[in-house]
């Protein structure tokens, strides 16, 4: 399916003054929108030309198409590709939070030659889905109300039962009021497109998918919040381990968890500008 999108500079005129040629696609967590990436692209939109999708079953992608119920990361690969096709966007860099990382995974064993290089933000090759608090997020997500009466409830909620407040301010970042009810606030995407896309997460071979993005010369660099919930330090530190090339980079972060796109926003984008425009090792 061609998935909604949003697309920095705004204007068809401006041409970003750019030492890459290449855009960024941002790929965006479970739960959010391609808006939510706004804060970043906006440092980066006279550099760079930027599209943030709003992923199947997230945003303005809803609903899914009847005949296209799949939820598996393959499955967000294939839309990514599609709409990006229909842009006549050819070459590409993939910045990627938490969900969107096995989106870009599966896209670059889909499709490899359209991948210039990878940003994966706090997500483990190897680990089970969700790290430390899979099955409690789980359980959160299915529980969780399609719809709030006001934000301050829609907040005490999420901060309550969300078993990690990173996910919890992010979920709150996202919420939107009802167009007709302003007094009415719920969350962008389908419910049942979450639980499905949980459900189907350990079915996605993370570490196939590294190592062949790797033969085919796609630079990686995987960054972890040192706080995250999700990514657990005793993984990460395996993985860093056991998956060694010279186009795979692992870095940990201070002083954030698993917003670290955002928690260490300014930092971030300074790291983007740095991987997209520095030769491959």
């Amino acid at each position: 399916m061609k998935l909604h999108y949003f697309e920095w500079p705004n204007h068809p005129s401006s041409t970003p003054n750019s030492s890459s040629s290449f855009p960024l696609v941002f790929l965006h967590g479970m739960g959010g929108t391609g808006q939510i990436w706004r804060p970043v692209t906006a440092a980066l939109e006279d550099s760079f030309r930027c599209v943030a999708l709003d992923q199947r079953g997230h945003g303005a992608s809803r609903p899914v198409p009847v005949g296209e119920p799949g939820f598996h990361a393959m499955d967000y690969a294939r839309d990514v590709l599609e709409t990006l096709s229909s842009l006549k966007i050819e070459r590409y860099f993939l910045i990627s939070h938490s969900m969107g990382v096995r989106t870009a995974l599966a896209l670059a064993h889909l499709a490899p030659e359209k991948i210039a290089g990878i940003i994966a933000v706090d997500i483990g090759i190897t680990s089970e889905w969700g790290g430390g608090i899979g099955l409690p997020l789980a359980n959160f997500l299915e529980a969780l109300p399609t719809e709030f009466p006001n934000r301050m409830e829609l907040k005490n909620y999420v901060f309550k039962e969300c078993p990690d407040p990173a996910i919890a301010q992010y979920l709150t970042a996202v919420a939107k009021k009802v167009n007709d009810s302003p007094e009415t606030w719920i969350f962008p995407f389908d419910h049942e497109a979450l639980v499905k896309t949980i459900h189907q997460a350990d079915d996605a071979p993370l570490g196939e998918w590294t190592l062949s993005a790797l033969e085919e010369g796609i630079k990686i660099t995987f960054l972890r919040g040192e706080n995250s919930k999700v990514w657990l330090k005793p993984d990460y530190e395996a993985q860093k381990k056991q998956y060694v090339h010279p186009l795979l980079n692992f870095e940990e972060w201070e002083k954030c968890g698993h917003g670290l796109p955002f928690e260490q926003r300014a930092q971030f984008v300074e790291f983007i500008k740095k991987f997209c425009t520095s030769p491959n090792p």
